[in-house]
């Protein structure tokens, strides 16, 4: 298995000068990201003693999300946004000059695929094919240390972390070598760690062009260094059907003696599943589709609002309800739903302010009416909010603040370029997506208050409520999103 990359003709000083170095940052951004790099791998159906150090590939995993997302990576194009192909210009001089033949980086969307990178984790971790605790040595491709970091954090976040002192990487020697990296690394590790026999070594690779993510698990078979006695080795091959959805009777590689993960994990691991699939489907609903086509109009925006409005001026209501159902003992839950409630009462009243601002014709922000997707969404929450116990409402919190701090963001920039209208009239979304990372936070102190209090049957009865409200607020939610 060999991989070339030799991205430095693109990246010519000399071709830069002659565009007069007026690129936009996407464009420069990949000149200083990508390095020229070639590695290859010897695979064989038999180990090769002869070799010092042998790998076994257990399995190898991928997933492509070219289907959620818009193009991340391109060529052909002078911005992003641009809908005019090099192709389009009288000769391939002008597109030159008009830097239709640099290579951009939509860097607004890279932090999507750090996101989706760990949901899939996620699902890995779930299915016991991955168990951090036991992953010796962690290769993860990335272009720039602070996107190492901004994973590792992710995967903190979903308590999956793997310690940094078994990650792995020689991007301050080497430079992103792009789709040559792993082999380099594998190459590298080798090289530079006293690898031993029965060691797992666990491999991540994000491919930005259009989001493919891939994970590959390895087992030192032969090494420099003996394995210690404790640690057994197994030189079987993994069945190639061991991923697939319908293989059931297949034994799960982990010790079933293996002590149970906390209730927030197993909870926070389900809430991730859930998510993972709700993202996916709104990147693929026709609004977005338009906003990442640039055919989403001051129209488009406005009919978008009239449905969001009431929805949003809805929230404090329910969250209100459910404080007064709540039982004693979760007296600190009350308080952080009050003061969570109290913050958002008024979020409507800028939205519809926003509205107006942007032309909205609507005077009244009770001549608003949600459709029907949102009707039943919010239908939904005023009945769990009424439940004696409303725990599951964290579940629907978890859907909704995370859209507006997940998705919203991503999607404003484009929409600040289409819709001429000034900066004043997207408030709403901009406050959104800076502060619903601070009521996620809340959220999770929230969420340990729960899952901490009385007896293990009661815990688990209330993290299965959490997941399911999240379920059908994902459903409801994505309702709501396709009657726009």
């Amino acid at each position: 298995v060999v991989a070339v990359e030799y991205p430095s003709r693109l990246f010519k000083r000399s071709r830069y000068q002659s565009m007069g170095y007026q690129l936009d940052f996407d464009a420069h951004f990949l000149r200083w990201m990508l390095s020229d790099g070639a590695g290859a791998c010897v695979l064989s159906s038999q180990p090769n003693s002869a070799n010092e150090v042998v790998l076994r590939v257990d399995w190898i995993h991928t997933k492509s999300f070219s289907g959620d997302y818009p193009v991340c990576m391109q060529m052909g194009r002078n911005s992003n946004d641009s809908t005019m192909s090099f192709m389009d210009f009288a000769s391939f001089a002008e597109a030159e000059a008009a830097g239709a033949l640099a290579l951009r980086q939509n860097i607004r969307l890279l932090p999507q695929l750090f996101e989706v990178a760990v949901h899939e984790y996620t699902q890995l971790v779930k299915s016991h094919f991955v168990m951090p605790d036991k992953v010796d040595h962690f290769l993860s491709h990335y272009s720039s240390e602070k996107l190492g970091k901004v994973c590792d954090e992710l995967m903190q976040k979903a308590g999956l972390a793997i310690p940094r002192t078994k990650w792995f990487s020689n991007l301050v020697e080497c430079g992103n070598t792009g789709s040559a990296s792993i082999f380099i690394m594998l190459a590298d590790l080798m090289r530079k760690r006293k690898l031993v026999a029965g060691e797992k070594i666990f491999c991540f690779v994000p491919e930005s062009g259009r989001f493919t993510v891939s994970y590959m698990m390895l087992t030192v078979v032969a090494a420099n260094v003996d394995a210690p006695h404790n640690k057994q080795v197994n030189t079987g091959s993994a069945p190639s059907t061991i991923l697939l959805p319908d293989v059931t009777e297949v034994a799960p590689p982990h010790d079933p003696n293996r002590v149970a993960d906390t209730p927030m994990r197993d909870t926070l691991q389900a809430l991730a599943a859930i998510w993972h699939d709700y993202r996916s489907n709104v990147w693929r609903m026709p609004l977005l589709k338009r906003i990442l086509n640039g055919g989403f109009t001051r129209d488009d925006y406005l009919r978008w609002m009239e449905n969001w409005i009431p929805q949003v001026q809805e929230g404090s209501k329910w969250m209100r309800q459910a404080i007064s159902n709540l039982p004693a003992e979760f007296t600190e839950l009350h308080d952080l739903i009050h003061t969570h409630a109290g913050e958002e009462q008024n979020d409507f009243m800028l939205l519809f302010k926003d509205y107006r601002d942007a032309g909205g014709r609507i005077e009244s922000i009770d001549d608003l009416q949600r459709n029907p997707g949102g009707e039943a969404l919010n239908a939904y929450m005023h009945r769990v909010s009424n439940d004696t116990l409303p725990i599951g409402l964290l579940g629907g919190i978890y859907i909704i603040e995370g859209t507006g701090q997940r998705i919203i963001p991503a999607l404003l920039p484009t929409l600040r370029q289409q819709l001429d209208l000034p900066e004043h009239c997207f408030r709403f979304l901009k406050y959104h997506g800076e502060n619903d990372i601070n009521h996620l936070t809340r959220w999770l102190q929230a969420l340990s208050i729960v899952l901490s209090k009385g007896t293990v049957v009661e815990r688990k009865h209330r993290a299965e409520l959490i997941v399911k409200t999240a379920r059908h607020v994902a459903s409801l939610y994505l309702l709501q999103w396709e009657y726009l």
